[in-house]
C-alpha cells in the first residue's frame, strides 16, 4: 500500500471511529477492507435517509406532504452523496469489533 493511500484510509477510519484510532503507518489491508465495508453501509443508509420526510412541528397537511416529497425528489436528483451523521454513528457501532480485530491483524 502506498503512503498516500494509507493516509487517506487512516482519515476514513478516524472519521468513523474517532481521531487517533489509527495512523497512516499502522493501516493494514484488513483495516482498509473494514473501512470499505463501513463506507458502503453508510452510503446505503444515507441513500435510504433521503427517502425519509423531515419532521414537522404540528399537524402534517397536504402542503407539507407535497413539500416533503418534492424535497426528497430534489435530493435524489442532485445525487447528494453526503453521509448522514446518524448513519455514521450506527456504522461505527456496527463495525467497531471488526475494526478492532483488523487493527490486531486478525
Amino acid at each position: 500500500m502506498e503512503s498516500d493511500q494509507r493516509e487517506h484510509i487512516s482519515t476514513v477510519i478516524n472519521y468513523f471511529w474517532g481521531e487517533g484510532t489509527t495512523s497512516p503507518e499502522s493501516v493494514n489491508q484488513g483495516m482498509a477492507a473494514i473501512a470499505y465495508e463501513a463506507l458502503e453501509e453508510a452510503q446505503s443508509c444515507s441513500a435510504a435517509m433521503d427517502f425519509v420526510p423531515r419532521p414537522i412541528s404540528g399537524r402534517s397537511g397536504g402542503k407539507y406532504v407535497i413539500k416533503q416529497v418534492a424535497k426528497i425528489g430534489k435530493r435524489i436528483a442532485s445525487g447528494d452523496t453526503q453521509i448522514y451523521e446518524t448513519c455514521r454513528q450506527r456504522v461505527a457501532v456496527n463495525f467497531r469489533n471488526k475494526m478492532e480485530l483488523a487493527k490486531q491483524g486478525l
